[in-house]
């Protein structure tokens, strides 16, 4: 293929014209972005799931706020970003977490400070 050519010999690969032009083009077309497999995997994820834009589902901020369905962070109980406080975690924690709090009472005390504290 042309590849283990320019890799045999890049300096004659280069020096014609044509080939030096169709690297810079594909280095910009590189360097926008456009062709990273990201986005080409995004496009068939949406294509196969069926998403939409946000619109869609909870309106525009304008529709939002017609129907009184504005953002209200009183229903957050604590906040974003802060730990929510699991009931019965120890219970329902992994074989591996149980022996560790049974073994070593320094880490269930701090889990608890963790859990309090938040």
């Amino acid at each position: 293929s042309w590849q283990l050519v320019a890799s045999a010999f890049p300096l004659i690969f280069l020096s014609n014209p044509l080939t030096y032009v169709l690297l810079r083009v594909c280095l910009l077309l590189e360097a926008t972005g456009l062709c990273q497999a990201a986005w080409v995997l995004a496009a068939i994820h949406k294509k196969i799931a069926g998403f939409q834009r946000d619109e869609v589902y909870i309106g525009t901020a304008e529709e939002r706020a017609d129907k009184e369905m504005g953002d209200q962070s009183g229903h957050l109980p604590i906040g974003a970003g802060h730990m929510v406080k699991l009931p019965n975690f120890a219970d329902n924690a992994p074989n591996s977490l149980k022996k560790l709090l049974k073994k070593d009472p320094t880490v269930a005390q701090y889990i608890n400070d963790a859990v309090e504290n938040a």
